[in-house]
């Protein structure tokens, strides 16, 4: 479980009841809404990431605190959120006081807290087995999703000017480091990394997307069978990040394409997720569409390289 004993941060222990750091437009702390919001529990008053007056610190009956750590802002790279964690990522969970990390882990502690209809499905040994090798695959697709939406989706935006690299250096240094930001930052801020790098982290993904497509050729609504699990929550961000990007779902893997609408349909989905992350979605969306007409950007580099 993603329980953290003892964390430095004394902000921690001051939380009663749900408290989420996180980004509107990042992934990881997508699938977090998402499951918050598919256990009923809707998006409550807004503070800073690092309020701890009493007001700030109190819990809402039926709703989670944000408290937005802004990746624009460079608040990940603050020593405060440091302390909560320590990999400069988001999102983390606080819950009465008690600290939890890493997205899919902070799912399955809400379907334990929040019960509800569960994402984890223990109930059917061979859906869980599917679903968690699932959420494994997506696990280890982690990074190359960071390649592949920072090349051809963030682009000159996150980059990070030699202070902030300092920093940031500094930072991961007194932590583990789990996630290699600062080896990627100074590689994709300078430039340094090779195309066949991206492309690489490309094809891999399009290979998971592949196999995800062949579990849709007998008509099942989601990925493992009848009822939504973790392992959709995984992959739907996936699928919203890369959809930002311009990837030619339709074209490719129409069948992962009509899987994603059902997702997006969902309540949980237009509230937890896209909510407030309406306008940088769509923001995306044009950059991309303006990449494609250009005959640029990740379309053009789906054609360049014959992937099938």
């Amino acid at each position: 479980m993603a329980l953290i004993k003892d964390p430095k941060s004394v902000l921690v222990g001051k939380l009663e009841g749900v408290h989420l750091f996180h980004f509107d437009g990042a992934p990881c702390a997508q699938r977090v809404r998402f499951a918050l919001a598919e256990k009923g529990l809707s998006r409550g008053r807004e503070v800073r990431f690092d309020a701890d007056d009493a007001t700030a610190c109190a819990g809402e009956q039926g709703a989670w605190t944000s408290r937005i750590v802004s990746l624009i802002k460079k608040d990940h790279l603050s020593a405060t959120y440091a302390d909560i964690h320590p990999n400069l990522v988001v999102p983390a969970l606080v819950h009465d006081g008690r600290l939890y990390r890493e997205s899919m882990e902070i799912i399955e502690y809400l379907d334990e807290a929040f019960g509800g209809e569960p994402l984890v499905p223990k109930y059917d040994p061979e859906q869980l087995a599917e679903a968690e090798a699932l959420t494994q695959l997506g696990k280890q697709l982690h990074q190359s999703i960071r390649f592949v939406t920072f090349r051809w989706g963030l682009g000159s935006l996150a980059k990070l000017n030699a202070e902030e690299s300092q920093t940031l250096k500094r930072l991961a240094s007194q932590g583990s480091d789990e996630e290699k930001l600062a080896a990627f930052y100074e590689g994709y801020s300078n430039d340094a990394i090779d195309e066949s790098v991206y492309v690489e982290h490309l094809r891999k993904l399009n290979d998971a997307f592949a196999m995800l497509e062949s579990r849709f050729a007998d008509g099942r609504p989601f990925i493992t069978g009848p009822t939504l699990t973790m392992a959709d929550v995984i992959w739907a961000m996936k699928v919203l990040r890369l959809t930002e990007c311009g990837y030619p779902f339709g074209r490719y893997y129409p069948g992962v394409n009509a899987w994603f609408v059902r997702i997006k349909n969902r309540p949980s989905f237009r509230m937890g997720v896209m909510g407030k992350h309406k306008f940088l979605n769509n923001a995306f969306k044009i950059k991309a569409a303006i990449e494609t007409v250009l005959g640029i950007g990740l379309v053009k580099a789906m054609d360049h390289y014959a992937f099938d």
